[in-house]
């Protein structure tokens, strides 16, 4: 009981916004490791011994269970989340993607759509140097088709705050050229991304690698973007 109080007193804490210092992150990271124990003798061990938070992730599997009160399923558990902040950061070895033209775009869709199985929904939100700043990515169980609940996209805006956005998925048959539910779509995204102050640069369509429809390249964006935006609504309705 005298764990979960304070388990409570960190959540909250960390709920507040508040600084944490380097061995309190790892005592919270530690908690789904250990369901009821008091984490913070490990968490000092663990820091004492390889110096830092980015030591403890670096260090090697037989290293952590080297520490008394680790076991080999808490380090393969340390090793798992070091592995998805290297990911998700970019310090695994991969380069950052910049995406700062038709061409660019062009190669990093059909490398991530190549060779699916499903529909899938891709949007890239970039920052001002073109930069991916976050990928959102969708496939469902129905094969040739992609649903999103209304508030999807708008929370990742809320949560990212992107410079501009991509759009890119795949067709299974049927060759690249959109469909109408294709166009509302693209044409509702443009709305979003006006009323956030967000440009949107294109949305791409893959069917292969040498058949990719481009809205920019066929001209099709500007015509949304001249038609779903806040100021053609408000001419509209005077």
């Amino acid at each position: 009981m005298i764990h979960e109080g304070h388990r409570k007193r960190m959540n909250e804490k960390l709920a507040a916004g508040e600084l944490l210092q380097e061995h309190e992150k790892l005592e919270m990271l530690l908690f789904n490791a250990y369901p009821r124990r008091n984490t913070n003798p490990v968490a000092h061990a663990l820091l004492n011994t390889f110096g830092s938070m980015k030591g403890v992730f670096e260090a090697e599997l037989k290293d952590l269970v080297a520490i008394e009160g680790v076991g080999e399923s808490v380090a393969l558990y340390i090793k798992c989340v070091a592995l998805c902040c290297k990911t998700a950061y970019g310090a695994d070895g991969e380069e950052e993607e910049y995406l700062k033209n038709y061409g660019d775009f062009k190669r990093f869709s059909a490398k991530r759509l190549r060779g699916r199985t499903s529909e899938t929904l891709e949007v890239y939100f970039l920052e001002k140097s073109g930069k991916v700043k976050y990928i959102f990515s969708r496939t469902d169980s129905d094969e040739h088709k992609v649903s999103l609940k209304r508030e999807e996209i708008p929370s990742v805006i809320a949560a990212v705050k992107p410079y501009g956005m991509l759009i890119a998925h795949n067709h299974l048959t049927g060759g690249s050229s959109p469909s109408p539910r294709d166009d509302k779509f693209t044409s509702e995204i443009q709305m979003l991304c006006d009323l956030n102050g967000i440009i949107l640069y294109d949305h791409c369509i893959y069917a292969s690698d040498n058949d990719i429809f481009s809205y920019f390249g066929e001209g099709r964006i500007d015509e949304i973007k001249s038609k779903y935006n806040l100021n053609a609504i408000i001419d509209k309705t005077e």
